[in-house]
């Protein structure tokens, strides 16, 4: 039994020192597995002019932007229009009730017409007592009341004349129309309604043109002149570029924001765009020749914009590149690559930093 154990002893710190005579292990590295090789079409950069822009914030507002008010007295009869109603230019908006002006206008050409008579009655009483008062005939006096008559008369005819005109003002006064062409934003009467001289009836804006009015810092000011290009956007419609022209300049600085108002105008032919909506504007200063790619040759990961650059050995090189403005689907390049350089257009999932490159037939 003794014999036994001893043995079995031995085989254990036999096997315990064997580790520690032989070698230490050796690391097997990895194999690594070949690159597939990308096969794509390639662009060159070049050099473009590349637009320098002023970029800021703005609001829309109509060139003609008006609430109407009645300017007569009386009841709604009619009311044509409706929220969004194109209307032109002396088109109805509100019409009130005539009887009263007509009746009025009739009353005032009545003495119109008495007036006139008077005057007539005096200057032919002056005629023919003229050649008296040449003769001496008559007294002085006499011709003298006459003639203040006929004075009087042609002043009673030009009042006459006056509330002629004035009931025929009230009485157009009753339709009340749109002072220039546009869309009804908004109608506050209905009909049965009593307004008043200065009763807001209904609010018309004007959308064939628009204002853009522009908020520029004051460090920026110098760079801003009428006639200046500028391109804007909408969250309305964020795929559609908008253009228009710089037209006016505040005459002062805003003391609080420190900064100044100006305006440009855009065409709206087809209505598309709303008085009311916020704009990202940019103000065309200048252009300048820089490095452009075509955009379809960058890669977005988040907020970093890559390129694969084709090196002379054919394979790919990837750059992290520093972009600037776009412009008819060209990007500057800042930084990061080189006008002359051939960059991987459509870069895909396989295109990698060291890949083998195949140019597409």
């Amino acid at each position: 039994m003794k014999r036994i154990l001893t043995q079995t002893l031995v085989l254990i710190a036999v096997a315990a020192l064997l580790p520690a005579c032989g070698e230490k292990p050796v690391a097997v590295a990895p194999e690594k597995k070949p690159v597939a090789s990308v096969k794509g079409r390639t662009a060159t950069l070049t050099e473009r002019q590349v637009p320098r822009f002023l970029r800021v914030t703005g609001q829309l507002i109509g060139r003609n932007d008006a609430v109407i008010a009645a300017d007569a007295i009386g009841k709604v009869v009619e009311a044509p229009v409706e929220r969004g109603s194109v209307v032109k230019a002396g088109g109805v908006l509100v019409k009130l009730d005539e009887r009263q002006a007509k009746l009025a206008l009739a009353e005032a050409e009545a003495a119109l017409e008495m007036a006139k008579a008077h005057l007539q009655l005096a200057k032919n009483e002056q005629e023919r007592n003229e050649p008296l008062a040449q003769k001496r005939a008559i007294a002085e006096a006499d011709f003298q009341k006459l003639r203040t008559d006929t004075t009087a008369r042609e002043a009673d005819l030009a009042a006459a004349l006056a509330r002629r005109d004035m009931a025929q003002k009230t009485l157009t006064d009753a339709v009340i129309r749109a002072p220039f062409a546009g869309v009804v934003a908004e109608r506050m009467v209905q009909p049965g309604e009593y307004v008043k001289a200065d009763s807001q009836v209904a609010r018309v804006v004007d959308l064939a043109t628009l204002r853009l009015v522009l908020n520029v810092p004051e460090t920026e000011v110098g760079m801003l002149a009428v006639g200046q290009t500028v391109e804007f956007t909408t969250a309305a419609f964020p795929a559609r570029t908008f253009t228009g022209t710089l037209k006016f300049l505040g005459a002062a600085m805003r003391e609080a924001s420190r900064d100044l108002v100006v305006e440009a105008e855009a065409e709206n032919a087809d209505g598309t765009l709303r008085p009311g909506f916020f704009c990202n504007a940019r103000i065309l200063l200048s252009e300048e020749k820089a490095t452009v790619v075509p955009v379809e040759a960058l890669r977005v990961e988040g907020s970093r914009r890559k390129l694969f650059v084709v090196e002379k050995n054919n394979t790919l090189s990837e750059r992290l590149v520093e972009v600037g403005e776009t412009r008819e689907n060209f990007i500057e390049i800042r930084r990061g690559a080189a006008a002359g350089e051939s960059v991987l257009l459509q870069p895909g999932a396989d295109a990698v930093d060291g890949a083998a490159f195949q140019p597409a037939p």
